[in-house]
């Protein structure tokens, strides 16, 4: 059970160990970059860039040209999209934002860190100057467990109420994402494609309904369970069971034998965005080499940006964005599960939150509980 700061491809962070599991958290836009389960140590199931990746802070006016912007230079894994959750507004860009916001790019700090013998504890947050926001997120194992327990915390710092749009961007890259191996599922109902072109080439029609898992895809019906092989770039967003208290995905490579999923409340979280990377980006720094998967659960269907989430105003029924209230705050909570599964797994049937521990249903009547 330890916490050691330490670099890990040249970005500052803060490595957790609790016997079972290892995560790094990056102290450059916080973004959770690193799970390592152990006997499975090599595999990393975050994204890392192709690119060479730098501290948001070094990032400088002469680096345009080979980022594009702030978030490239530095994103990786699972970052946060507060405040705004896609692309600004006009005058917003004017004023120095970018697409998701700021907490992806703000320089995170230790708030408070705790190593017992049986748990650890460590809170690490950001101040949102544009948004009139801080943030915080509480991270905690306890000893030889494959669930990592998340609570994170936004306050107002305003004295107004302030509509915001938030996304858990959790992405996904090789040698753990494998088109046609790696296996997604969620408890996911109606689905809807990006309303306007997002790539090209597309995968998927552009505004499409269709019932998960089957997308309406360009040349015929496309399971989105599973990566493609050819090269596209698509986003679709899926509303999670409203029956159900809590939503999850999963995320199951057979071949290397991890599962990795997120349970969250539904009620925080309604969206799960989909996002898709086969190579289709050719602009620097994407040169047409990356691939990933995002599985992000959101209170926004699409990466809109603030503004055009405030005027939709609904989608499919449910509110596009929501509320903080003057100098309120509020509390959102989600685990992260690891474990080793067989080389026969095909997937996930259903994840049930039980007083701590999680049952994890495989298809057919096989089941594991994780404690």
């Amino acid at each position: 059970m330890k916490i050691t700061g330490t670099k890990i491809r040249g970005r500052q962070g803060w490595l957790l160990d609790n016997g079972a599991l290892s995560m790094f958290l990056m102290a450059g836009g916080g973004n959770i970059a690193g799970l390592s389960l152990k006997g499975l140590d090599k595999v990393n199931p975050y994204w890392a860039p192709p690119w060479k990746s730098i501290e948001p802070w070094e990032y400088k006016q002469k680096d345009a040209g080979r980022y594009g912007i702030k978030l490239l230079a530095c994103i990786a894994g699972h970052n946060v999209c507060l405040s705004g959750f896609g692309d600004p507004s006009e005058a917003e860009a004017k004023c120095g934002l970018t697409c998701h916001y700021e907490a992806p790019v703000a320089r995170w700090s230790v708030i408070r860190k705790k190593v017992g013998a049986l748990r650890l504890d460590f809170e690490y947050g950001c101040r949102l100057s544009a948004a009139q926001m801080s943030f915080s997120r509480l991270v905690s194992m306890k000893k030889g467990s494959g669930i990592v327990n998340i609570r994170e915390t936004v306050t107002n710092l305003a004295r107004r109420d302030v509509p915001f749009t938030m996304c858990q961007h959790v992405t996904f890259g090789p040698p753990f994402v494998e088109p046609g191996v790696t296996i997604f599922d969620a408890p996911a109902t109606k689905g809807h494609t990006f309303p306007e072109k997002f790539s090209s080439p597309q995968r998927l029609q552009i505004d499409a309904e269709y019932r998960w898992p089957n997308g309406p895809g360009a040349r015929g019906a496309v399971n989105l369970r599973f990566h493609g092989r050819e090269r596209y770039g698509d986003y679709s967003a899926n509303l999670m069971d409203l029956k159900k208290e809590h939503a999850w995905f999963s995320a199951v490579n057979p071949r290397l034998g991890l599962m990795v999923a997120y349970v969250w409340r539904r009620s925080d979280f309604p969206w799960l965005g989909i996002w898709e990377e086969n190579r289709s980006r050719k602009g620097s720094p994407w040169n047409g080499k990356s691939i990933a998967r995002g599985m992000e659960f959101a209170n926004s269907p699409f990466p809109m940006g603030l503004r055009k989430a405030v005027d939709l105003g609904k989608f499919h029924g449910q509110r596009t964005y929501a509320w903080l209230p003057a100098r309120g705050k509020i509390t959102l909570d989600y685990s992260i599960l690891a474990t080793c599964v067989g080389k026969d797994c095909r997937g996930i049937k259903d994840i049930l939150p039980d007083n701590g521990k999680f049952k994890v249903e495989l298809p057919g009547s096989s089941s594991r509980i994780l404690t």
